[in-house]
């Protein structure tokens, strides 16, 4: 699998694509060589919500993914000053380790309701 998977990113990005990864683990992301060898090296765009509770973890996690101090404040950031009176969520988009912000996403009082 790890073969597969160094073999879909490098030819992706030759063809001027971009192949997604989603984990819920964090341990999956900073045990795998595979994943610092092959899946980092290979991402110019990275997304990440709220980490609060990996913060211990979190000199790892920056580590690995090459995080400026600036960028783990970002981070560290998500969703501790959101406005009560709003329904979103923020999230942390880096591009290219050039320009990273948080970003609030929200979606309508209809579509709140109605979630599964």
């Amino acid at each position: 699998m790890a073969n597969y998977i160094r073999y879909l990113f490098k030819t992706v990005r030759k063809f001027y694509g971009e192949a997604v990864v989603v984990t819920q683990e964090v341990d999956d992301i900073i045990s795998s060589p595979v994943v610092k060898e092959t899946i980092i090296n290979n991402s110019d765009c990275k997304i990440l919500l709220d980490q609060r509770k990996y913060q211990n973890k979190f000199d790892q996690i920056q580590n690995l993914l090459g995080l400026t101090d600036k960028e783990r404040s970002q981070i560290l950031s998500i969703n501790l000053a959101n406005a009560a009176n709003r329904l979103y969520k923020e999230v942390w988009i880096g591009l290219g380790g050039t320009q990273s912000a948080v970003y609030a996403t929200e979606v309508s009082g209809e579509e709140y309701l109605v979630r599964p």
